[in-house]
């Protein structure tokens, strides 16, 4: 039996993530199978506001220590990596209810029990029209999809003059759009993140209120330090707690297997392997310093919002290099942990080989990828980053 929302609400974020923990992992091969979340985690996810961290704390957000959630999505991810990449998720469709007029967001996030999706590709097109706008348009890799109540969805807006196009002057927002007005479309048959249901979707003439359509320059309706949290590198840093909770997984299996693979007068055993332990040594230290260097990084940021600062170019750059590094890090020790522990690996009942699909299916998201590096590196030298999301 779950404890009720109100009971589990007063939780550390990493404290309800532990307590989700054993749904993730006991349901892990209906979420694979089912290519979407299995019911019952995702019903613990609600009853423990997993969903809702991105949110003002009066619409059950958290609003706190950005490291607290970090530490969720690296537990969740640890357990089912799609339950991480979903909770991460859903912070990213809260966090920009944030341009939302205080009447909007309390409307569109009124039901706890609501999941929110969303889809910051610009796949959809908005014609302006008395009153609002008349969406249009099919969106690729919307991550839960199937079980979420409401999406945020970027669009080109159109009308008045503005281009048909995207290219110099095209004017881009975000759709708030209900699950009554969504197409689900069965596209997710992949190998990693399969339990995220990242199908596409399609919007045929919806029509959207004017105050359910914002941009990165609408004013920010509540006003709080994690309001001020810059959500380009925050979301970098997400990802790269999801990609280091697979990480964590597969090491532990790896210990785990190596005491199980004990066989008497049979030498070498697995853990008896000069690969294997010097495997395991080096993933013990770069899983430790990349978590670190992420909390640093991130923490540094946090004190700036607490104070009402403005964030430096290098801030921001740490923060994006640490998620890049950590994530390919991820990356690259999952697959020495898999190559080392041979033939156990291929089969699908240790955790090591869904995490070796799992760990290159979260490096392939655009926001880990190594153009921030490119960025990050011209603010390390005096130059100001040209990447649209790098300050925002």
């Amino acid at each position: 039996m779950h404890k009720s929302t109100l009971e589990i609400s007063t939780m550390l974020p990493s404290d309800a993530a532990k307590a989700v923990f054993e749904t993730a992992r006991a349901r892990r091969h209906e979420t694979e199978e089912s290519r979407r979340l299995a019911p019952a985690l995702v019903d613990h996810l609600k009853e423990t506001g997993l969903f809702r961290l991105g949110l003002p704390k009066f619409l059950g957000g958290w609003s706190d220590d950005p490291i607290e959630v970090l530490k969720a999505y690296e537990i969740l991810s640890s357990g089912e990596a799609a339950a991480g990449w979903s909770a991460w998720n859903n912070h990213l469709a809260c966090t920009f209810g944030r341009f939302l007029d205080e009447e909007s967001m309390r409307e569109i996030y009124k039901d706890g029990s609501h999941v929110y999706a969303n889809s910051a590709r610009p796949e959809g097109v908005a014609e302006i029209v008395s009153g609002g706008y008349k969406v249009n348009g099919r969106w690729t890799l919307v991550s839960g999809c199937e079980i979420s109540d409401w999406f945020a969805l970027r669009c080109l807006v159109t009308g008045e003059g503005l281009p048909n196009t995207l290219g110099p002057g095209a004017k881009l927002k975000l759709f708030f759009i209900p699950k009554e007005a969504i197409n689900v479309i069965d596209t997710w048959h992949v190998g990693g993140l399969r339990g995220t249901g990242s199908h596409d979707i399609e919007v045929k003439d919806h029509f959207v209120p004017e105050a359910y359509a914002v941009d990165f320059e609408s004013p920010v309706a509540i006003d709080s330090p994690y309001s001020r949290l810059p959500i380009g590198c925050m979301n970098a840093a997400g990802n790269a707690a999801i990609a280091l909770g697979i990480f964590s997984a597969a090491l532990d299996d790896f210990v785990k297997i190596c005491f199980e693979k004990i066989t008497p007068g049979k030498n070498p055993d697995l853990r008896d392997r000069d690969r294997v332990q010097d495997v395991i040594a080096k993933s013990k230290t770069l899983l430790a310093a990349s978590r670190c260097q992420l909390h640093n990084s991130v923490s540094v940021i946090w004190e700036e919002a607490q104070a009402g600062n403005e964030y430096t170019d290098i801030q921001l750059a740490d923060v994006w290099t640490a998620s890049h590094q950590a994530a390919v890090t991820a990356r690259s020790m999952v697959s020495e942990i898999y190559a080392a522990a041979g033939t156990v690996a291929l089969y699908t009942k240790n955790i090591i080989e869904r995490a070796h699909r799992d760990v290159y299916a979260v490096n392939q998201h655009g926001i880990v990828q190594p153009l921030w590096m490119k960025q990050a590196g011209m603010a390390y030298v005096g130059l100001k980053p040209t990447g649209a999301m790098f300050r925002i």
